[in-house]
């Protein structure tokens, strides 16, 4: 097809989760979800960065419902609408949640909000439009995990995606791209370098 630009590669494969029935995306996120529940580093792990989904992205609220339940410290994005900044901010319950500057994503509202280092996190499960297998991402462009990813070091990176988001090359790849340590879909988990 000569697609090859990380413009190109995004634009088709958000095309092609947006395709997905929802009924798929339900049951595929719920498989997604038992997968990263009975992992031991997922157990083990006090303290996660979750993204809140939105729109056709794998969905995390009720992870994100289930960490709070486990008494899992759960660490959450907070997007600037400069797009610079990369804070997180703790999340002690759901409710706390709002529309941020994106309006279709939800972060901590202002009264709630309580930033952390982001090099406490001991796991983060980052989103993305496409992957391929040696962990290459392409998310929406705005470079926001690329600049937070970094100041987790300690962290593995769990990538979270429906099969279909799975490029059968590797992605085009520039310094800033971070990899990811796993992804996990519906299909299971595969590692693509150790952390």
């Amino acid at each position: 097809m000569g697609i090859s630009t990380k413009t190109e590669i995004r634009a088709r494969y958000i095309e092609k989760r947006n395709q997905l029935a929802p009924a798929v995306r339900e049951q595929e996120s719920a498989q997604i979800r038992e997968c990263i529940l009975q992992h031991p580093a997922w157990k083990e792990a006090g303290t996660l960065l979750l993204y809140v989904s939105c729109g056709s992205e794998v969905a995390t609220h009720r992870l994100i419902t289930e960490a709070l339940e486990q008494k899992k410290r759960v660490i959450v994005p907070l997007i600037s609408s400069d797009k610079n900044e990369t804070l997180v901010s703790e999340l002690y319950r759901f409710s706390e949640l709002f529309p941020g500057p994106f309006k279709k994503v939800l972060e901590p509202g202002p009264a709630f909000r309580k930033l952390v280092d982001p090099s406490e996190v001991e796991l983060a499960l980052v989103p993305g439009v496409v992957f391929d297998k040696r962990g290459g991402r392409i998310g929406f462009g705005g470079g926001y995990f690329d600049r937070l990813l970094p100041k987790m070091p300690q962290a593995p990176r769990w990538g979270l995606a429906f099969s279909i988001q799975i490029y059968p090359a590797p992605l085009p790849k520039e310094a800033h791209d971070m990899r990811m340590h796993v992804l996990i879909t519906e299909q299971g988990l595969m590692e693509t370098r150790k952390p």
